[in-house]
């Protein structure tokens, strides 16, 4: 019987260990991000800033999460912040190029900028509404008021 703790403890360990490792690497590239000139990003878009931030959301044509729950979430957060918001889709499928220099990992994956460009938040997989809104209103944008 102890030795079977033990080996659940190893492995538990070996979990944990694995899940601080996996999460450094992932902050530490998103670091790369914010110090790497914005220019190369939107350049990677095929877009230029205009002022107002931006919701880049990166989905595949196969990717079920994509379009049914990252999608209806962001056009949740794109109705609720109205013109104030910037939406950019990328289907990475049509550009891997974009994704790469995002280093997107999976889909979907969104990511915010603010509105000279630079990165303010990055979800990897899924991220629900109120996340994103959050993330939006971070950056110091209000809700657009209801008509």
């Amino acid at each position: 019987m102890i030795e079977r703790a033990l080996i659940l403890a190893v492995i538990a360990g070996l979990v944990a260990v694995i899940t601080a490792v996996t999460r450094s690497w992932s902050a530490s590239r998103v670091a790369g991000l914010r110090t790497q000139g914005r220019d190369r990003l939107w350049s990677a878009l095929g877009e230029t800033p205009d002022g107002r931030p931006s919701l880049v959301v990166f989905s595949t044509p196969s990717c079920t999460a994509c379009r049914t729950v990252q999608h209806p979430a962001v056009e949740a957060v794109a109705a609720r912040f109205g013109p104030a918001l910037r939406v950019v889709r990328v289907d990475l499928a049509r550009r891997p190029a974009a994704g790469k220099a995002f280093n997107v990992m999976t889909a979907p994956t969104t990511v915010v900028l603010a509105g000279d460009g630079r990165v303010g938040s990055f979800n990897h997989g899924f991220a629900p509404a109120d996340r994103l809104s959050s993330q939006v209103s971070a950056l110091g944008v209000a809700p657009a008021s209801p008509r």
